[in-house]
């Protein structure tokens, strides 16, 4: 009777491990992402189990698993129990967001301007691997089937070069790696350069532009106006259209041009 009160005594000085439950956006580079667009620190010594037998599994993290998230006294994730059907809620994610991943601030770019000090820091680019989350609102016209891709310089404005995964209806995501100091040019679309985005009065729109500049992770997030399939101006790039950096050939299916005639 004493060993049974004295062990309840102890179990019940035992701290209750923080747990929440969320669906995955990512996993990578020892950080844990999800659709709320929190990112977390993941613990080397990581436990993966089944949401259902509490067992370990063969299951990786992966973009739409569902899963419940324990987190150490320093926030750090120490188990992740995935599932493929949706879980019951669990925990106050507002009490985990004390340990979301510091994100860092923005600065100018250097082509435009040279560095300057924010905040009496002065940003330095040393090459370290940067995990870059780009986050982009889509306009409420988009099919909720469509697929949104980037296309970027560095991918020779391949309109397919980088699929993006849905949030909801409204917000795609994706992460990449890169390296501090890295120049980025790129947009958004919907698969083809006839669906390229357009600026908020409808017209075509310069590429976006980005430094990578020293952090752990970095968050970028955009809004997309318009397509250029369904601008409200109705003005698509027409056949003499100027080609751009970033649309070399507007209308590459056209026939060739009848040769001159005969002098």
């Amino acid at each position: 009777m004493i060993g049974a009160l004295l062990a309840c005594a102890l179990g019940a000085g035992a701290p209750t491990p923080l747990r929440i439950t969320a669906r995955l956006l990512d996993f990578q580079q020892g950080f844990v992402f999800t659709t709320s667009g929190d990112g977390f620190r993941v613990s080397p010594h990581l436990r993966i189990l089944d949401a259902k037998t509490g067992k370990p599994t063969a299951e990786q993290p992966a973009p739409r698993l569902y899963a419940r998230l324990t987190f150490d006294p320093k926030g750090v994730v120490t188990e992740l129990d995935l599932s493929r059907t949706k879980l019951p809620p669990e925990g106050n994610p507002a009490e985990v967001q004390q340990f979301a991943v510091a994100l860092s601030p923005s600065y100018p770019n250097p082509e435009l301007a040279p560095p300057k000090a924010v905040n009496g820091f002065t940003p330095v680019y040393t090459g370290k691997k940067v995990l870059v989350v780009f986050t982009v609102r889509v306009p409420p016209t988009t099919p909720l089937t469509a697929t949104v891709y980037m296309t970027t310089d560095q991918s020779g404005w391949n309109p397919q070069a980088i699929p993006m995964n849905r949030v909801d209806a409204l917000h795609f995501q994706v992460s990449r790696v890169l390296r501090s100091g890295t120049k980025l040019r790129y947009l958004y679309d919907r698969g083809s350069i006839q669906s390229i985005e357009y600026g908020r009065n409808g017209m075509q729109r310069p590429p976006r532009r980005l430094l990578v500049s020293n952090a752990d992770v970095r968050a970028v997030r955009n809004v997309v106006y318009n397509w250029a399939d369904s601008s409200p101006t109705g003005q698509l790039l027409q056949p003499n259209a100027i080609p751009t950096p970033y649309n070399p050939a507007p209308f590459p299916n056209l026939p060739p041009s009848p040769p001159p005639p005969p002098r």
